[in-house]
């Protein structure tokens, strides 16, 4: 049966000892006032980026990021500029709102800044810096009252530390009606004079948000991202200040937009170490002297095995930057310097100034509010850098600076990269963790299907019930018995007892007379705060993940094509295309036959609904289509329902790693932003006191995770055993 208690919670807690501090004789209170010192330096130091080092300081941060969220999350607004959507923050009483250069596009513009409540108020973008990315809008809003509008301080670049904690918060994807702004959590991972990059997940929309320290002041504005889920780069603070902010409020727009960066080498993924095929003549590897044939052992202080761990290496660099770099050459070892260059062959100290006649075009009252490129953070997040070569042509995939085929193999081998040592989910920081582990039990277990890892599992019940993610028990990557593994490395085979699609949720039955241990579901815990920690057990005693909350919970409708469709007995066909959708955008015509959705036969109007709903906006489906005598192939990527009213597709989601194939048509998920991988979904969500408070459902995109919250959970656990075992009952009744 189920085991649900009820936890006390620190607040509680605390409030307990308060009470007790009342009536105590006055040492006691000195010690009391003592210790509460202690606490307070504790926390600064955190705040500070030192590491948690026990359950209480993991304690201390929740406490603190969960007191700060709601306010940061009402001064982050959703930016709209022309066809752009984008993220801000509202700084001061004046009414300026901070953003990135590529949000704005230019200055004179019209903005829409849309608040939490949806609540939009016009605005006037104003100057710019293209180089580093910053850029400003002014509040227009007739009826504009500073004293009623949520705004944030503006903190210091010079205080940002190496691992110093940060939250980061928009609207990825665009600003949505039924999402809070969203709330992710981590520690600065690099910083230079001109950026600062974090381990705090972004995607295209969030564009122009804010950076927070753990006082609650802005210290960066979201700009773009790179392969890695590491890679997060924000302008820093300091470039909204002095003359800079004094040029953006007279509406001067200056630079350039930073290009990837550049070294000039080629080499192959199938040699063991990173042995240099090709130098390219004039780059910054061949002015640093390296040569055809090196090896290259260290980059930055990083060791390099391998040429893809050099791409990595590249692709965090920024252009300007001397970087120390190690090559062995015959037995001798050498050091020698190279300074980081941009694709295209621009160097950072040049800066090609616009022509006098395209400056003129860009000022034009004429084209106020006509839509541009440079507008759209959607076109501009994420980055995916190319080599640029020689001949002005695209270099090999194999190339250092990042071509987009390379970007797809480096998803795949990311996520198993092991953290970093500032980064949020680096070892040390995990194991402060192991209490709330050790308070869970062995609560988890992996399911495996002969070689093949599908999922976790959530031990339920002490009769041998176990639940996990039903859909990665099905298709190819099923190749025979079904198993569970327990934290001691022993197998069970196990039987699939009952399942609920709406869910996603199978309830499988141990075989064998093992008993279990079943997590502790916290019945107090109906929708989780957000900012506060979830904690992703595995099978040891350290955490596989952690992540914070990201968002209220909200349905997952999936993507929208955006046809009404008709059905014969032998095809379904398109009856009508609605303007301005994923169907209109891709062609689609009425009268269309769709025969199949990425290559797979559609065989009734049901399944075609449910192939393009199990899929989310912003993702690119093919479809196979019969147009009179003609079989054709449209892709067609998909929005959602405000699509028919104008708005455009989002992004993609998957970089950052493989995502789980179900992953919408979910009646009710939260987001957090912790990194699972679709075969790491169907295992508890813990709270810091060990309690189950969700199920990790599936792997949605580079900044979202979702939960099924532990209310949901219980009460399909008590329909499905229900069902199991009444059905178990009419076996033995046979």
């Amino acid at each position: 049966m189920l085991n649900r208690v009820k936890h006390p919670g620190t607040h509680a807690l605390a409030g307990i000892l308060l009470i007790l501090g009342l009536f105590i004789a006055p040492t006691v209170q000195a010690q009391d006032e003592s210790d509460n010192a202690k606490v307070k330096g504790r926390i600064q130091k955190l705040i500070n980026g030192q590491q948690p080092k026990s359950i209480e300081d993991v304690v201390a941060l929740e406490e603190q990021v969960t007191k700060l969220v709601p306010d940061l999350m009402k001064a982050t607004v959703g930016i709209r500029v022309g066809p752009a959507q984008g993220s801000g923050v509202i700084v001061g009483t004046e009414g300026y709102v901070l953003t990135a250069a590529h949000v704005a596009g230019r200055p004179n513009r019209r903005a829409f800044i849309i608040l939490e409540d949806g609540t939009a108020i016009t605005g006037e973008t104003l100057g710019l810096n293209n180089t580093i990315d910053a850029g400003v809008i002014k509040i227009t809003q007739e009826d504009w009252n500073p004293n009623n509008w949520p705004h944030a301080e503006i903190g210091t670049s010079e205080s940002v530390k190496l691992g110093q904690w940060c939250i980061a918060v928009g609207h990825p994807g665009g600003f949505q009606p039924d999402r809070n702004p969203v709330v992710r959590f981590g520690r600065v991972i690099h910083k230079y004079h001109d950026v600062v990059t974090t381990d705090c997940t972004l995607i295209g929309g969030d564009s122009g948000g804010p950076l927070f320290d753990l006082t609650g002041k802005v210290i960066g504005i979201h700009s773009r991202i790179g392969p890695e889920l590491t890679h997060n780069v924000h302008v820093p603070i300091s470039a909204y200040k002095n003359e800079s902010w004094d040029r953006m409020l007279a509406g001067e727009r200056w630079g350039d937009a930073p290009r990837a960066p550049f070294i000039g080498v080629r080499g192959s993924s199938e040699e063991k170490n990173c042995l240099i095929a090709e130098v390219i003549e004039g780059s910054p590897a061949s002015l640093a002297g390296i040569k055809p044939n090196d090896v290259i052992v260290k980059f930055a202080n990083e060791k390099i095995s391998n040429f893809d761990s050099l791409i990595l290496a590249v692709g965090i660099r920024r252009p300007g930057e001397v970087v120390d770099v190690v090559v062995q050459r015959g037995e001798e070892e050498v050091s020698l310097q190279l300074t980081i260059a941009q694709a295209g062959g621009v160097n950072p100290e040049e800066e090609p100034k616009d022509s006098e006649g395209q400056e003129q075009e860009e000022n034009s009252n004429d084209d106020k509010d006509k839509p541009d490129k440079s507008d759209d953070s959607r076109n501009r997040l994420p980055l995916q850098p190319q080599l640029v070569g020689e001949q002005s042509g695209i270099a090999s995939e194999k190339a250092v600076d990042l071509s987009l085929q390379s970007v797809s193999w480096i998803r795949s081998i990311m996520m198993l990269k092991p953290a970093g040592l500032y980064e949020r989910n680096h070892v040390t920081i995990r194991q402060a963790f192991d209490k709330v582990i050790e308070k869970s039990g062995e609560c988890t277990v992996r399911i495996t299907s002969g070689k093949q890892s599908l999922a976790l599992g959530t031990i339920v019940s002490e009769k041998g019930y176990i639940i996990t993610k039903a859909s990665q028990l099905k298709g190819d990557k099923v190749r025979g018995d079904i198993e569970c593994v327990f934290a001691d490395g022993s197998k069970r085979p196990i039987e699939i007892a009952a399942i609920n699609e709406q869910h996603d949720i199978a309830l499988l039955k141990v075989n064998g007379k093992r008993k279990l241990v079943a997590v502790q579901i916290a019945d107090d815990v109906e929708v989780p705060v957000i900012g506060s920690w979830v904690i992703t057990p595995g099978l040891s005693s350290t955490p596989l993940t952690i992540g914070v909350v990201s968002t209220k919970p909200r349905a997952i409708k999936g993507g929208l094509l955006g046809v009404l469709l008709g059905e014969s007995e032998e095809s379904v066909f398109v009856e009508r295309v609605f303007p301005g959708s994923a169907a209109d955008r891709a062609k689609m015509n009425r009268g269309d036959v769709i025969l199949s959705v990425n290559d797979k036969d559609v065989e009734n109007r049901q399944m075609l609904i449910d192939l393009v709903r199990s899929h989310l906006p912003g993702e690119t489906l093919k479809f196979k289509i019969k147009r009179g005598e003609d079989d054709i192939e449209i892709d067609a990527t998909l929005g959602r329902e405000s699509d028919v009213f104008g708005s455009e597709a989002l992004p993609r989601g998957d970089i950052g790693g493989p995502l789980s194939e179900r992953r919408s048509g979910f009646p009710a998920v939260f987001q957090h932003d912790s990194v699972v991988q679709p075969n790491e979904c169907g295992g508890p969500l813990l709270d810091i006191n060990g309690k189950m408070i969700g199920m990790n459902i599936a792997r949605a995109g580079r900044v979202s995770s979702y939960g099924l919250s532990a209310k949901i959970v219980a009460e399909v656990i008590t329909a499905l055993m229900a069902e199991a075992d009444g059905d178990e009952s009419a076996d033995k009744e046979e």
